[in-house]
């Protein structure tokens, strides 16, 4: 069950609100899918993690953008994605969390926007992952608040490009921006003949 913001237009308005979808999936016993492009602009569905899966069996996170001014739908590493993935990892709710992302735009290569997204979540996930959460729990569980935003505001800084060119790597594909002229290629191979 998904619910939607209400809005102007087929693919903001769905008649039903999260209340509504939220209790009727509980009830029926229906997983719920959190859209992060169906909430208004000031809510973040990584509030909304932690809540829900204290009384659902499992939950279906559907990381994209809202239809708002530019390319919509596409996910970017933006500090809401990073929140998402923050919240699951601090959760340690990875087994119980399914993760979609968004990629249509038709204003774009639909291949360029698939790994403009896939990368931005895996990249959000790793950031999550390389967080010193045991340290920050620690800390707050012996009531030192104080080195707990002093290490919240030091592991900003902590270098995740090298480990995420190293998984790359690892993985046989290209790092940085060089997956473009792969995209690139194929944009001229393959996609150019479908005309």
């Amino acid at each position: 069950m998904e619910g939607k913001l209400f809005g102007i237009g087929s693919e903001s308005y769905v008649v039903g609100s999260h209340d509504f979808y939220l209790a009727y999936s509980l009830k029926n016993s229906l997983l719920l899918c959190l859209d992060m492009g169906h909430f208004h602009p000031t809510e973040t569905v990584a509030d909304k993690i932690s809540a829900v899966l204290e009384f659902a069996p499992g939950l279906l996170l559907h990381v994209s953008r809202g239809v708002r001014w530019d390319s919509d739908h596409v996910v970017t590493l933006n500090d809401e994605v990073k929140a998402v993935a923050a919240e699951v990892a601090r959760a340690g709710a990875w087994g119980k969390v399914s993760i979609a992302t968004d990629y249509f735009d038709a204003s774009i290569n639909r291949v360029a926007a698939w790994v403009i997204g896939a990368r931005a979540t895996l990249k959000a996930i790793l950031i999550a992952l390389l967080e010193p959460t045991e340290m920050l729990k620690k800390e707050e569980a012996a009531g030192n608040l104080t080195a707990r935003l002093a290490l919240t505001e030091e592991m900003r800084d902590l270098p995740y490009g090298a480990v995420w060119d190293m998984f790359c790597q690892k993985q046989g594909v290209p790092a940085g921006a060089a997956w473009l002229e792969k995209v690139v290629a194929y944009e001229k191979s393959v996609l150019a003949k479908r005309k």
